[in-house]
């Protein structure tokens, strides 16, 4: 299970990485295609830009009473959301998408901070894994764990790969 710490640092981590990718690309690699979703570079950005909501979205569910249905997942579209989220923000431009990241991620880490420790470790409904989970582990998981992943297939672009 991991830490307030540990989900703090590997958030900042996160942020570190994505500023030190982000001054390598050019206007070109901007638009290169990434992901399978067809995602470009510029628009995995905006789409981690959106990721500072990931704390506050998960200890919304923790915080809220378990239901017949399986938890406070249900039901929620995280493709469509995603879709929607990198539509608002793709016409940014970087410095702002990287702020947005970066004010996001702080304030995640400050949300976190002052939630009490028996709701970050309440065990829930993974709505992305599957299984149980703390909010803990799943902001861990869906932010950090996540945006490596993005991130690696910019870099991967960067290198030709």
């Amino acid at each position: 299970m991991a830490t307030k710490q540990e989900v703090a640092e590997a958030l900042m981590a996160s942020v570190e990485r994505a500023e030190k990718v982000a001054a390598q690309l050019g206007d070109k690699d901007l638009v290169c295609p990434v992901c399978e979703n067809g995602w470009s570079v510029k628009e995995v950005f905006a789409h981690l830009a959106s990721m500072g909501g990931s704390p506050m979205f998960f200890i919304a569910m923790a915080q809220r009473p378990a239901s017949g249905g399986g938890g406070g997942g249900g039901g929620f579209d995280v493709d469509a959301f995603n879709k929607q989220q990198v539509e608002m923000r793709k016409d940014k431009a970087m410095a702002e998408l990287l702020a947005e990241f970066r004010q996001g991620h702080e304030a995640g880490i400050a949300l976190i901070n002052s939630t009490p420790d028996d709701v970050l470790n309440k065990q829930m409904p993974d709505p992305f894994r599957g299984g149980m989970s703390t909010a803990l582990d799943m902001i861990q998981g869906s932010g950090a764990e996540h945006e490596a992943g993005h991130l690696d297939e910019v870099e991967a672009v960067l290198r030709g790969a």
